[in-house]
């Protein structure tokens, strides 16, 4: 579909602070919206398993377990909005306002789809995966209750994805942070009343966390298309029909690589599951992991703001052909996180015992959480030289690579690593959790060394 609008509407208004000027300056312009907004994203997980803690361990267990199926599904639209953010950012780079309204309208109609479908998918499989990734039976029935009701965000987070990767594409980082703020304050608030409180119905337990996520993220999804309808991407909304095959095989080249990075590691963690089923305590141990990686996603969801930020800055500069200055943006940022998770790190180990008591009653739980987060700790500046670059790579078109790397880190170093060691030579958990750390800090130096070759400024999009 061709838009005949008059030039000054076609302005991209953010787009010459990303690729003028100052670098730090537009590192900074993108970056600070944007960790406030993956901050309170991981804010929603770790108050799910906060508020889950007075319904006992099988109960964040069973969010656990629940929510890494749902993210196996949510992989396919995230990497969707890989795609776009990607091909959106190189439009805006290159000033062709045209070409950002058709992607993002294509690949709009397209999360929708994948939504839909994937909703389905997730109620119907769901079963056969809960009860095989259960340690116990209790487990696995809470798990199916949560799930049966949270499945149904995947048709409202269809659209928020795409809605935010192309605003931050187009270098306006503020957008996503309203969209996500107005989620996390009526997930928070919905998780108190329901289980806390017992306010609307009595009773909900699981079910009211549930219920409050879904309906969080639908009222989210009518205020980023309020937000579409009020910036220069308004126009995209006339170009969600009809649905282009071309289009579609843009996005999917460059997202579905992403989505194998991301179902590549969802995968290995019911394979940590197994392992950890092999441990003594096995319910406090999984319930420990739970909290474990939401205390982790706390501190290292601003490596998640950093790599979004250099992904859209990255891909305008090579849509500019600013070729030097987008690899500049890339060491810049990662500097950035590097510093940041040494700092984080060294507050994650201090503060183990005191994080690990605030999410749990239970001592054995407590005590396996400790030992993850002190553990990971050591690993979380490798953390930032892996999310970092590989949001650079990600902005340049290049997410076969990363893909790559996440398979070979997660399949044939951590997953037989733990075995080794929390089985064979009966570490226990703690084995688990060194072999995470291993192959994390393995990741981040192979990242490393692929964007210092600078081989990825080749790949086609």
């Amino acid at each position: 579909m061709t838009n005949t609008r008059p030039h000054a509407e076609n302005k991209l208004e953010a787009e010459d602070v990303l690729v003028s000027g100052s670098l730090w300056k537009a590192i900074w312009t993108m970056t600070w919206p944007l960790i406030l907004t993956t901050s309170s994203s991981s804010l929603v997980g770790l108050v799910d398993v906060q508020i889950s803690r007075q319904l006992g361990s099988a109960a964040q267990a069973a969010v656990g377990v629940s929510e890494q199926i749902l993210f196996m599904f949510m992989v396919f639209i995230m990497a969707t909005g890989v795609g776009t953010t990607a091909l959106v950012s190189r439009a805006a780079g290159a000033k062709d306002p045209d070409e950002v309204d058709r992607t993002t309208g294509q690949s709009l109609i397209l999360s929708i789809s994948m939504g839909l479908v994937l909703t389905v998918l997730c109620l119907t499989l769901s079963n056969l995966v809960i009860f095989n990734a259960g340690n116990s039976r209790e487990v696995a029935l809470a798990a199916k209750q949560y799930l049966h009701i949270y499945a149904f965000v995947l048709i409202p987070f269809s659209i928020n994805v795409i809605v935010n990767s192309a605003f931050r594409a187009i270098g306006r980082a503020t957008s996503p942070l309203i969209i996500i703020l107005v989620s996390t304050a009526l997930t928070i608030a919905g998780d108190y009343l329901t289980v806390v409180r017992n306010w609307p119905v009595a009773g909900l337990g699981l079910r009211g966390i549930a219920f409050s996520g879904v309906i969080a993220s639908s009222v989210a999804t009518i205020v980023a298309l309020l937000l579409v309808l009020r910036s220069p991407l308004r126009n995209s909304l006339k170009c969600l029909l009809p649905f282009t095959r071309s289009y579609a095989a843009r996005i999917l080249k460059i997202g579905i690589p992403s989505a194998f990075n991301r179902l590549s590691w969802s995968l290995s963690v019911f394979v940590l599951f197994a392992i950890l089923r092999h441990c003594d305590h096995a319910t406090e141990a999984l319930a420990s992991w739970t909290i474990g990686m939401r205390v982790e996603a706390l501190i290292f969801m601003p490596l998640l703001a950093l790599g979004l930020a250099v992904s859209s800055i990255v891909g305008q500069n090579l849509g500019a052909r600013q070729v030097e200055r987008a690899i500049k943006a890339g060491w810049q940022v990662a500097f950035i996180g590097i510093a940041m998770m040494i700092v984080l790190g060294i507050a994650l180990f201090c503060g183990a015992d005191l994080l690990a008591r605030c999410m749990s009653r239970d001592l054995t739980t407590i005590g396996y959480t400790v030992a993850y987060l002190k553990i990971n700790a050591f690993s979380e500046p490798f953390l930032a030289l892996a999310m970092v670059l590989s949001g650079a790579l990600t902005g340049a078109g290049d997410t076969r690579t990363p893909m790559w790397f996440a398979i070979f880190t997660n399949w044939l170093v951590r997953l037989p690593l733990a075995w080794l060691l929390a089985v064979s030579w009966h570490f226990g958990p703690a084995g688990v959790w060194i072999s995470m750390a291993t192959s994390i800090t393995m990741n981040g130096l192979l990242t490393m060394i692929w964007y210092r070759s600078r081989r990825w400024i080749k790949t086609a999009i």
